[in-house]
């Protein structure tokens, strides 16, 4: 057998599990664990259910792959705004970090709904998807909100704490976008909005310093 033979199911492969795991995280964003068909995700994705159990085992399983994804998508953007930041001064970069994070809530606006899904509720998956993700992104906005105190900026308060004010204001507009549009006649998702959310949210959190 050739090797491009090979490779033609080997890709198949990975683009079936490509399609499975977006079409989770958009089921799973909108309906919680429990709410969610494997036999509905699999609809969307396009495959036979079985696909499902061939290549994830079971829902759960599944819906980590879909939790990794997502965070997996953050953490590539924000390590990529960070490339080239050496020496940069910390407010400078922690503001280039902000409108980054802006910008990819009004792209993904299914990481926001995947989080309020499973944040209601003790489980054994929320704990993992503390331990594995949120912990580490909260460590993060602490060491940023510190290192802007070092340098002379404001202290807004306790940084466990800032740290969910922040989430809420970066993420709820594009999380509840249909209630937006009909509140307000205004589309989150315009280049216009997402700019003047993203000037707000420094404003308020990482003002210059003058």
């Amino acid at each position: 057998m050739s090797h491009a033979s090979t490779r033609r199911p080997q890709r198949r492969a990975l683009e079936t599990r490509a399609r499975l795991i977006q079409a989770a995280i958009d089921e799973f964003a909108e309906k919680g664990f429990e709410g969610a068909s494997t036999g509905e995700i699999a609809s969307r994705a396009g495959v036979a259910q079985s696909a499902v159990a061939y290549h994830f085992g079971t829902k759960d399983l599944l819906w980590k792959a879909a939790g990794d994804a997502l965070f997996g998508l953050l953490r590539e953007r924000l390590t990529a705004r960070l490339a080239g930041l050496d020496g940069v001064d910390v407010v400078t970069t922690a503001r280039l970090l902000l409108t980054e994070f802006v910008r990819f809530a009004a792209a993904h606006p299914e990481l926001h709904r995947f989080m309020l899904q499973e944040g209601t509720g003790p489980s054994e998956r929320l704990e993992w998807l503390v331990a594995k993700h949120v912990a580490s992104m909260g460590s993060l906005v602490t060491g940023m909100l510190q290192g802007i105190e070092s340098a002379g900026g404001p202290s807004l308060g306790p940084p466990s704490h800032v740290f969910y004010v922040l989430i809420g204001a970066v993420s709820t507009p594009y999380a509840l976008a249909p209630q937006v549009r009909m509140t307000t006649g205004v589309d989150p998702f315009s280049e216009e909005y997402i700019d003047t959310h993203t000037e707000m949210i420094l404003r308020l959190f990482i003002p210059e310093q003058g």
